[in-house]
């Protein structure tokens, strides 16, 4: 069965507006395949059905498994093929209601860092107090990025800490980090970062690998403390970070991360974030 078969064979039993939309906007809906395609999913799923077909009625077990298919292969990458045209996705800035939905948290010790959205010069801005905590708050993502794949935000911390052993396991605590982690896909369990840094005591410009991971590269964006105090605009260019540092290109972006601790040193700082933008071209393979 082709996709086209497919797209119809599903719609004819989704309901009556969403079978009506594909209708009349059928390119919308035409599925684009990425690097990995869904038929070791399917294929399990139809084992699944023939299995229990004795005790389930036939025809609904084969209804959902087109409905299943049907969604896995359009709605569920509908992140990945919505990339068949350069976007700008904001993450974080917005703060309507739900937002919250998008970020989980992620502890990393005992104490959890607090986050919160606070009210700024009439902007509503994530708010980080950590004190002898870890934690941070993670947006998933599954994105297979083009050539160019920027981040840019704004961030301010009250104060920088004090630790001088950042590239130490004892000392491995940043005011504000934000991170964008990469995953080659859901059958590959390496894991590799970049974490983006307000130093302490590093100078900017410095890079160099995480001491608990070495999948892990931390670049220092802003360090010290003499713009304390004051909202940064950053923005970076991650497939060339990312190039630069591992040697390749990555394959997926699987989450955008916020995070300040102090755990490590015992040190108590706050930091605001806001107007987390992503800014990606089309994925090669898409192209024709």
């Amino acid at each position: 069965m082709n996709d086209e078969e497919l797209l119809q064979f599903g719609a004819n039993f989704l309901p009556e507006e969403l079978a009506a939309a594909i209708e009349a906007n059928p390119k919308k809906w035409q599925i684009k395949h990425t690097k990995y395609d869904w038929s070791l999913m399917n294929s399990l799923i139809l084992l699944i059905i023939l299995h229990f077909r004795r005790f389930f009625n036939l025809r609904q077990l084969i209804k959902s498994y087109c409905i299943i298919t049907f969604l896995s292969t359009h709605l569920f990458i509908a992140v990945s093929t919505s990339l068949a045209q350069p976007i700008s996705l904001k993450l974080l800035g917005d703060f309507e209601e739900g937002w919250s939905h998008h970020w989980m948290a992620r502890k990393f010790t005992s104490r959890f860092t607090r986050y919160e959205v606070v009210e700024e010069d009439g902007n509503l801005v994530l708010m980080a107090h950590s004190k002898r905590s870890a934690s941070g708050l993670w947006h998933m993502l599954d994105i297979h990025p083009g050539k160019v794949g920027k981040i840019s935000w704004r961030w301010k911390v009250a104060q920088s800490l004090s630790n001088k052993n950042e590239k130490k396991k004892r000392g491995d605590d940043y005011a504000a980090r934000l991170f964008v982690v990469f995953e080659p896909h859901f059958l590959n369990w390496k894991t590799r970062a970049i974490c983006y840094v307000w130093a302490g005591h590093e100078p900017v410009g410095s890079v160099y690998k995480n001491p608990y991971s070495k999948s892990v590269a931390t670049f220092v964006i802003e360090s010290g403390n003499e713009q304390s105090g004051q909202w940064i605009f950053e923005e970076r260019d991650f497939i060339e970070d990312y190039r630069n540092y591992f040697g390749e290109a990555p394959e997926m972006v699987s989450a955008v991360a916020v995070m300040s601790d102090t755990d490590n040193t015992g040190e108590e700082t706050k930091a605001w974030f806001d107007d987390i933008v992503l800014k990606l071209s089309e994925p090669e393979h898409e192209r024709k």
